[in-house]
């Protein structure tokens, strides 16, 4: 029964009903062809005075229940045709409704509910020399209640998009201004915290040997914090594009990089971006820890549908593929496999080489 009920993307206000209701009474004085027969409720046949009230009800009521209003226009008028009772303009009162029917609903939809009344208006009319006019003003009705309907959805559509795109900016700021109080107030308190921690190693060369393990290993865990801090801060600066994080990347290295980026590549997907720039990262830390490179190559490029990220060295070492026990190719694998992609690792004609690949739009 749902689909009967009328979709509250109608207008329905007080105004419309009436000016349909004013489109109804204009209607009845408009004669059909060559007669001058119009619809009357004091003249002419009893069925043809019922079936005014009908189509007048099935005009001004349309928007408040426009399949009701469609259903008992046609059926009035097929009533008629069979009663032999004179053909009024009222007689088209079922276009109208089926106007409605279409900008409300799917037009799957529509022909399930319209196609019967419709079709049965029309072969009730077969013999009647204005079938044309009737068959055309049908066919406009549907028209333009679809043309309304797809304009109201590409309408909604776009002020959906620009809802979301705010909401993706107020986002963005906010990770923004987290991102950056993290950097300031944590990354700073660790930093001092990591330094002293040096400082007072460094300060007792002939100290306790457990005092200077414990300072190492607060140094060294600071550090780490640091290091995940990055990673953080990293995700939370989702606005920073791929070539952007890989040249603050492999600013400061202690190996030479060469980064080459194909055309195309600076307009990724965020977490696309993040996961190639994690990628390299994890890649990078591996050839400066374990592969004793002195050149490493980074290179990322788009084709048809698919995004490449390379890194390779010339170091002799075993590179991304089996540090830390392989948890590194591991975690990179696991990564790049989430976001639909693949990752392969292992050696090249001189060093190292790790190729992941993820589909693009």
């Amino acid at each position: 029964m749902r689909r009967w009920r009328p979709d509250r993307a109608i207008d329905r206000g007080p105004w419309w009903v009436a000016l349909d209701l004013a489109v109804a009474w204009a209607s009845a004085g408009i004669a059909v062809g060559s007669t001058e027969y119009v619809a009357s409720l004091t003249e002419g046949p009893i069925a043809s005075r019922v079936a005014v009230v009908v189509w007048f009800c099935a005009i001004g009521l349309r928007r408040l229940a426009p399949v009701t209003a469609l259903w008992a226009g046609a059926a009035a008028t097929v009533a008629v045709v069979l009663a032999g009772a004179p053909v009024t303009n009222l007689s088209l009162a079922s276009a109208l409704p089926l106007t409605m029917i279409a900008q409300g609903r799917r037009p799957q939809v529509t022909a399930e509910l319209a196609a019967v009344p419709v079709l049965g208006v029309l072969v009730a009319l077969a013999g009647h020399p204005q079938v044309e006019l009737v068959a055309a003003v049908h066919a406009g009705a549907w028209i333009s209640g679809t043309a309304s309907r797809t304009r109201r959805t590409r309408e909604e559509r776009l002020r959906q998009e620009a809802a979301e795109e705010r909401a993706g900016r107020i986002r963005a700021d906010e990770r923004a201004l987290l991102a950056q109080e993290l950097h300031d107030a944590v990354g700073h308190a660790v930093t001092l915290m990591v330094t002293h921690a040096g400082a007072a190693r460094l300060s007792l060369p002939d100290g306790p040997p457990q005092v200077r393990t414990a300072l190492e290993r607060i140094e060294q865990a600071g550090r780490d914090a640091m290091a995940d801090l990055d990673r953080v801060i990293g995700l939370l600066s989702d606005r920073r594009s791929l070539p952007d994080g890989l040249r603050e990347l492999v600013r400061g290295l202690p190996v030479r990089v060469e980064l080459r980026l194909g055309p195309g590549v600076d307009d990724l997907g965020p977490g696309q971006a993040e996961t190639l720039r994690r990628v390299a990262q994890e890649s990078l830390t591996n050839v400066i820890r374990h592969a004793g490179a002195s050149l490493a190559r980074v290179e990322v490029r788009r084709d048809e549908g698919v995004v490449t990220l390379t890194v390779a060295d010339d170091g002799g070492g075993e590179g991304a593929g089996l540090a830390g026990g392989g948890r590194g190719l591991r975690g990179m694998r696991a990564r790049v496999e989430k976001a639909g992609g693949t990752l392969e690792a292992g050696p090249a004609a001189a060093g190292w080489r790790v190729t992941a690949r993820i589909p693009v739009p």
